[in-house]
Formats: C-alpha cells, sequence, structure tokens
C-alpha cells in the first residue's frame, strides 16, 4: 500500500485502530485473524442510515400499540446502522443467526469493498474451502454492532450449533471480552438420538451468553412453581413452616471453620464435605447443637484441624447411652433444632432450608432436568456452563410445530427455536419492562416470546425485529411470515385455531436501499417525511423513553403526533419544493389545531426556518435536527469518506 497517497484522516485512523487492536489484544487476550478480516469497527463507520418507510398495511393494532414494537424489513448490520435512537437503549439482544450449514448462509463478497450494498449474496455451500473465515467476515461487524445497541448492564445471548460454535465463542471473547461471559448454556434440541452423526449423535445446541459489562448485568431468578417446592414439608411441625434438607458445607474453605462435629446420636467425628467448610459460625452451630439434650464443648482432638465440637466428656467416635436416648427422646418431640442428623439421627449433620426464607424465585445455575438442584441456591453464583434439559427449553420440533400452529403449514422452515426457550433467555436478562432486539428474526419467535411473557406477567417489554430473508418466489420473510405470525398471535387468529387475543401491536418499516443525508431528507414527500420522524424519535431526556403516537393522515394541516405528555408534533412541510416556515400565522395554525385536540400547550416543531418562536415552541430544523435524531453526523460522514481531500 502506497501511504503516502492516502489522505491524512484515513492515515489516523488506521494509526487509532491498529492502537485499538493492540489495546484489545492486552485487555481480551485474543485477536481473531482470517482471511479478509477488517476491524469491525472500520467496516460500520462506512454504513449509512438508511432511508425507511412504515407499510401501514402491514402493521398492526391500534396506534399506541404500534409504536411500542417494530419488525423492519432490511439488511441488519444496516438497519442497526439506521437505529441510532437505540444505541445503548437495549437490555437484550437474543438471536439466531445463520449456523453455516451449507443451506442456510448466504454471503455478500461485496460488503467489504461496499458496507451499504444490501444484496443477499449467495448460499456458501459445505465444500467451500473458505466458508468459515466467510462466516466470520459475515457475522463480526454485526456482533460489534449488536453489543453498541446493548445498555452497559445489557447482555446479548446467541444461538449456535456445533459447526460455529468454537470460532463464535473466539469472536465473542473478542468482542465482549472473555470475563464478561456469562454462560454457555446447552439445550437439548431433542428428546431421541438423531441419525446425524454415526459416531456421536447431536441432540444439543448452545447459546452463548455475553454481558457489556457484568458487574452491571442482573440475573433474574425464574419463577418457582409446585414441582419446585414438593420437597418442603414440615415433619416436626417447626413453626417456621415448611423445610427440606440443607447444605451445612460451604463451597469456600476457611481454616478456622474446618473443624469435626461430633453426633450426639453416633459419636461419629463429621467433616466438611470435599474441600470446604462449614457455612455457619461456630458459636451459633454449638449453639444448635445443644438443642439435642447435651452440652458441647471445643476440643483439639489431634486432628490436625481446628478445635472440634465434642460432646463433653465423651471420646471421639462413640458417645455413651445416656447421651445417644437424650438425642433419640429429642427427635420424638416437635421442632428439632436447626443442625439436625436425618429423620433417623444416623447421617451427617445438615441445616434446615426454610420455604418461605429462600428466593421467591429460582436461580438458574444447575442441570435443569432436575428442578429441585436449582431451588435452594443463593444470589450472584455465576451460571457457568449449564445444560438445559427439553423439559425445560423445548425442542426444534417443538418450534416448528407452534410455528405452523400459528401462521398454517407451508412456511418452509424446518428448525425454529421454541418458545420455551427464548422465553426463558428473555425473563432471565431482560426486565419487565425492557427493549429486546433480534437482528436475526427468522419466523419471529422472538416477538412471539416477549407478547406472550407480557401477558403472562402483566409486563411491558417490547421487542426490535430485523429480517431479511427471501422466499423462492422471492417474497421477503418479514413481511410474509415474521410480521403475519406477530399479528396472528396478536389477533389470537391462528391458522389452527381461534386463540385469546394478546395485547400489543407493531411498526413495519421497510429499509430502503438510499442513504440518509440532508439532500435525501429534502427531497422526502410529506409521508415520507412524518414516518422518517415517527421511527426516528426517542427522547432520552424523559425517564420513561417516549416515542410517538401517529394520528390519522389528512385529519390536520400540521398535527401529525403526540408523546405520552399530551404534546403535539407538528410539521410544516407539503412537498421538498413548498415553503417550510415556522412564522406567525402558522404558529396560530398550529395553536388552533392543539387546543381542538385537547394537547397541552407546548408545541415541538419540524420546518425548515423559524422566523417566529416562543418559549412554548421547541423548533427542529429540517434537514438538521431531522439527522441528528437517526444519528447522521455530516462531519463524521466526511471523515469517513477516504476520497475526500486531505484534512
Amino acid at each position: 500500500m502506497d501511504y503516502e497517497q492516502l489522505p491524512r484522516a484515513a492515515l489516523v485512523r488506521m494509526l487509532q485502530e491498529h492502537d485499538a487492536a493492540l489495546a484489545d489484544a492486552g485487555k481480551n487476550g485474543i485477536v481473531m485473524s482470517y482471511t479478509g478480516r477488517a476491524a469491525p469497527w472500520q467496516i460500520i463507520r462506512q454504513v449509512k442510515p438508511k432511508l425507511h418507510r412504515i407499510i401501514k398495511k402491514v402493521s398492526f393494532g391500534e396506534e399506541t400499540a404500534q409504536s411500542e414494537n417494530e419488525i423492519w424489513d432490511g439488511e441488519n448490520l444496516s438497519a442497526m446502522v439506521t437505529l441510532y435512537k437505540y444505541r445503548g437503549q437495549v437490555d437484550l439482544v437474543v438471536t439466531d443467526p445463520p449456523y453455516n450449514t451449507g443451506e442456510d448462509f448466504r454471503y455478500n463478497d461485496k460488503w467489504d469493498k461496499d458496507p451499504n450494498d444490501p444484496d443477499l449474496g449467495d448460499v456458501v455451500p459445505k465444500d467451500d474451502g473458505s466458508k468459515h473465515s466467510k462466516w466470520l467476515r459475515f457475522m463480526t461487524p454485526r456482533i460489534w454492532m449488536m453489543r453498541e445497541m446493548l445498555k452497559p448492564g445489557g447482555v446479548m445471548a446467541i444461538c449456535i450449533d456445533h459447526r460455529e460454535l468454537f470460532r463464535l465463542g473466539m469472536l465473542m471473547d473478542e468482542i465482549f471480552g472473555e470475563d464478561n461471559r456469562l454462560a454457555i448454556i446447552n439445550w437439548q434440541k431433542s428428546a431421541a438420538a438423531r441419525p446425524d452423526n454415526r459416531h456421536v449423535s447431536t441432540a444439543t445446541e448452545y447459546v452463548l451468553v455475553y454481558g457489556k459489562d457484568i458487574s452491571r448485568v442482573r440475573t433474574a431468578s425464574l419463577t418457582r412453581g409446585e414441582a419446585d417446592n414438593k420437597r418442603y414439608s414440615n415433619p416436626d411441625n417447626d413453626p417456621g413452616n415448611d423445610w427440606r434438607e440443607g447444605n451445612l458445607t460451604a463451597k469456600s474453605y476457611s481454616a478456622k471453620d474446618d473443624y469435626g462435629i461430633q453426633s450426639p446420636f453416633t459419636g461419629v467425628v463429621h467433616y466438611p464435605a470435599g474441600n470446604g467448610a462449614w457455612r455457619h459460625p461456630k458459636r451459633n452451630i454449638k449453639g444448635w447443637l445443644a438443642g439435642w439434650g447435651t452440652d458441647y464443648e471445643e476440643r483439639d482432638i489431634g486432628d490436625g484441624r481446628g478445635k472440634a465440637l465434642m460432646v463433653k466428656k465423651q471420646l471421639p467416635d462413640m458417645v455413651s447411652p445416656e447421651v445417644s436416648k437424650k438425642a433419640l427422646a429429642r427427635l420424638k418431640e416437635d421442632n428439632w433444632p436447626f443442625v439436625w442428623f436425618g429423620r433417623d439421627g444416623q447421617g451427617r449433620p445438615r441445616v434446615k432450608t426454610y420455604l418461605e426464607q429462600i428466593k421467591k424465585g429460582k436461580v438458574p445455575v444447575t442441570y435443569w432436568a432436575d428442578a429441585d438442584l436449582a431451588s435452594d441456591i443463593i444470589a450472584d453464583i455465576d451460571i457457568g456452563t449449564a445444560s438445559w434439559d427439553y423439559t425445560e427449553s423445548g425442542r426444534s420440533a417443538d418450534g416448528v410445530s407452534e410455528l405452523t400452529a400459528v401462521v398454517g403449514q407451508g412456511h418452509g422452515f424446518t428448525t425454529v427455536k421454541p418458545l420455551k426457550l427464548m422465553k426463558k433467555i428473555i425473563q432471565l436478562w431482560c426486565r419487565p419492562d425492557g427493549i429486546v432486539m433480534d437482528a436475526f428474526a427468522g419466523s419471529g419467535t422472538t416477538g412471539h416470546a416477549v407478547l406472550e411473557l407480557n401477558k403472562e406477567e402483566e409486563a411491558t417489554r417490547r421487542f426490535i425485529l430485523i429480517e431479511q430473508g427471501n422466499t423462492d418466489k422471492g417474497d421477503h420473510y418479514a413481511r410474509t411470515l415474521t410480521a403475519e405470525r406477530i399479528r396472528r398471535v396478536i389477533s389470537g387468529d391462528w391458522a389452527t385455531a381461534k386463540k385469546e387475543p394478546m395485547p400489543g401491536g407493531f411498526r413495519f418499516i421497510e429499509l430502503k436501499r438510499e442513504k440518509i443525508d440532508a439532500e435525501a431528507v429534502n427531497t422526502l414527500a410529506r409521508e415520507e417525511m412524518i414516518d422518517l420522524l415517527l421511527t426516528s424519535y426517542w427522547d432520552k431526556a424523559e425517564k420513561a423513553k417516549s416515542y410517538l403516537r401517529r394520528l390519522p393522515a389528512g385529519k390536520h394541516r400540521h398535527l401529525f403526533a403526540v408523546n405520552a405528555k399530551d404534546e403535539g408534533f407538528f410539521l410544516i412541510w407539503d412537498a421538498p419544493d413548498k415553503p417550510s416556515a415556522l412564522d406567525k400565522a402558522a404558529f396560530r395554525e398550529i395553536a388552533e389545531e392543539a387546543r381542538q385536540a385537547g394537547l397541552a400547550a407546548r408545541y415541538h416543531v419540524y420546518a425548515s426556518i423559524a422566523p417566529y418562536t416562543g418559549s412554548s415552541v421547541e423548533f427542529y430544523k429540517i434537514p438538521d435536527r431531522v439527522l441528528e435524531h437517526i444519528g447522521f453526523n455530516q462531519r463524521q460522514d466526511s471523515f469517513n469518506n477516504e476520497s475526500g481531500a486531505d484534512a
């Protein structure tokens, strides 16, 4: 490369990216290298926000509900760049990208030359020698952008199978940082062995879960059910109500809590299990042991550990019949001590775990086929590597059946993520009023899961779905399948039966090929301008992030939308070649429209110029403020244009 021919801005950028790569390598411990690799931020900076329009006939629900959810039809990297208002606002990205099976992954090799080319490209066949590097080149900028969309405490959960598991894991480690890995979830996609491998059947797939900043991530408890409580009972009429056996041994080691405890029933001296130590203070344990009818003392028994808790005047491994008789008599009474030795007195020391004192939910920390194992673990334990049985997460076959039940036969999808899996992930990592995004929305399982959870929990989660795929006939899945499934779920008009409607709605937004700039904005017709404003508005100053409710077209001269505060939004714009000025006459018309609509006396006005202003007017200049709302920066755009003049 002839560096002398590069403009100064390009040279500065190359140095910055080189330094950033070195810093990332030092911080994250890994930087992947593959054929055709380019820094993801370098690609993303060249991707331009696109013009887009709301397709009213595909959108569904009343206006307020439509404004809360979005389904985008278009290339996902361009769509995420266009969704600038949501950058840093998404709670959970959950997505199911192409697995590179030789049947599902299309690669457009123009991307490294023109990131704004929206074409899908050709399917990458199984025998393509560069299929893995192509997949990485495709995924890298998208994962980077999905991370950019997350809140500081946001989480990304990405589905994958064995074909690209290791490469995806390394890529996620590089972009998110290994320390921000929350979990590697192994979920059972089929209940029986599959004849897809002559050595080992691949009956499972994976979900890699990463936090943007693990110190700020909060993992919710799962809702407890009757099965979680079935092992709780009250055999001793404890006034604390139902309880079950709990472990007296802690996972962490402490020398002062590593000592023997003598059983008053058998005289056997018991020690903490494994390499652990007793989890409660010694003085407390001593008091609980005395509840068995005899006094305890601390004594060195020569075992190389701390002083043991021994029954007074008794030798190790034996107690007198009198001591044993007292303990057995106490066992026949009600309300046993907190430290006990089994229902027959012959076991190790353990504690009571009370149902009313444990968390209201269960923490997802162990193999979920046995729900009881996860019930009593207390807060902030790393999930690590977990296995989810199909009874917990559903099967791929369930996902296909669920889709067929909603939209009918002939959808053409043979693998669909089950609702159970998606609902479980959303429950764990998206707050009840948060935002879920899926950049590979496919058949719309993520949106369906959000709607079901909202109804079950009376929650208000929102979704953003992006889908680009086409059928063999050239029909867009976003319109014919994704939006159709969500419409049927909301209306209750399933293909197989009439179901109870669910609250919700969505805007269907078509991403156009033309990029957004000042010239493009200035050539928009009125309804196109309104579409752009509705999808770009996002008031970050609001405690509860607000968005606009569109009013019926043609009802007002200027008023086109209302926010959550009942403040009107007005557009002085008839056509690109017509005047667009907020003057005194236009303001009188605006004030009268607001009065007739019963709106607050604060006016948000879009126009090219504003000869008239006032304390009650919030003026947005066209095209400058429109571009600002969608994240377009003219100076930055010039900086990214390497063919421009030297700075």
